[in-house]
């Protein structure tokens, strides 16, 4: 391929550094060895513990992107289905206390708490509409004060998965233009798994890194007197992972690399200079390489090759599940960490830049160490 091979960097913040490789080498050396005995002609006998080094070494040029990166939502998701303690969310007298709660979710542009979309929460005794009698914990769009929308809640029999579903709907229903939701599996509080989450993503895209994420969160809307202390179910993760859409030059790139591997960490709280938690901001490190090659065997319809990434078959993969057989997933893939299959993990371990005056790239040398877990200073 004249132009290289097109590799991805993958940060943890999920975004990538695109990258042309030239050449590529993918070593792997075997603890293996042989001695002989005497007595028997020099037979040598030896032992395999499938225990192995493995190196990737990489030249290229860092050019110019072709497309760049798309720009992405932010999402969050509430569990239903057990209390941030990890104890059962929907008690009786939780339930009551949620009554005296609105549920709170800001937009990409909200800058104050005025701009912030509510859901209310409405015993089924109490609906104002005088219509359906119906004592399930529901979604209803005349039930609430004044027969505005409103999440139904039974009280005494309210379930984690009736819940999700009608905040799903409410936000389907009420709050379309700013968000989409979609109900998903979640561990409850005896560690089941059932469709206790709500996972909400925003319609508009991008990141606006001046944007104070702090919900979805639920605010009390009045001080009652000997009020039941209201326990929220766990939301994790608030707001984040929105990016913006960005086309870098060759010396971006360059400059992005230089800056990352000379000084790259990998946190899950720090400050940033506005004195905010910004993990989308924080989280550099380089944590994956994608790197993809023409397969026939997966090819359909006629195709002669289609994309596929390298993986590094750890841990236990056994037969087809550890070649190119197992490979299932297309080289577009976005890299997740757990799942080996969308890349390789590991570390960048020296990466040498070099330019020649008047190019338009710049040329690479990479070291690249593959690792499944890495403790980081």
């Amino acid at each position: 391929m004249a132009g290289g091979i097109p590799i991805r960097l993958v940060q943890e913040n999920g975004n990538t550094i695109e990258l042309d490789a030239t050449t590529m080498v993918l070593s792997t050396s075997r603890k293996v060895g042989g001695s002989s005995l005497p007595g028997i002609g020099s037979r040598r006998i030896g032992m395999d513990l499938n225990v192995n080094k493995a190196m990737i070494n990489i030249q290229g040029i860092i050019a110019d992107d072709r497309e760049g990166t798309l720009a992405t939502a932010h999402s969050a998701s509430i569990n239903f289905g057990r209390k941030i303690e990890g104890q059962q969310f929907t008690m009786t007298s939780n339930l009551e206390a949620l009554l005296n709660q609105e549920l709170r979710l800001q937009t990409l542009s909200t800058a104050v708490a005025s701009q912030e979309k509510t859901i209310s929460f409405t015993n089924v005794t109490a609906r104002t509409d005088g219509g359906n009698t119906s004592d399930t914990t529901q979604y209803d769009a005349n039930a609430g004060v004044g027969g505005t929308p409103t999440v139904l809640v039974n009280t005494s029999n309210a379930t984690s998965v009736q819940l999700a579903t009608a905040v799903v709907d409410y936000i389907n229903n009420q709050l379309s233009s700013d968000f989409t939701a979609t109900l998903g599996d979640g561990i409850n509080y005896e560690s089941q798994s059932i469709n206790c989450v709500v996972n909400i993503v925003m319609v508009a895209k991008g990141s606006v890194t001046a944007m104070r994420r702090t919900t979805p969160k639920f605010k009390q809307i009045e001080n009652p007197v000997n009020a039941v202390i209201f326990e929220p179910p766990r939301v994790s993760p608030r707001f984040g992972g929105g990016t913006d859409s960005v086309k870098k030059s060759a010396g971006d790139k360059a400059m992005d690399l230089y800056g990352v591997i000379n000084n790259s960490t990998k946190r899950s709280h720090s400050l940033t200079a506005r004195g905010q938690f910004d993990l989308d901001e924080i989280r550099d490190y380089i944590i994956g390489i994608q790197i993809p090659y023409n397969s026939s065997i997966k090819a359909t319809g006629g195709e002669q090759y289609v994309a596929r990434n390298f993986f590094m078959p750890t841990g236990f993969y056994y037969g087809k599940e550890k070649t190119s057989e197992g490979n299932d997933h297309p080289a577009s893939v976005t890299f997740d960490p757990t799942e080996e299959t969308t890349g390789i993990q590991g570390s960048v371990q020296k990466f040498d830049i070099t330019y020649d005056a008047g190019e338009s790239v710049y040329n690479f040398n990479m070291i690249f160490a593959p690792i499944d877990n890495l403790l980081i200073g």
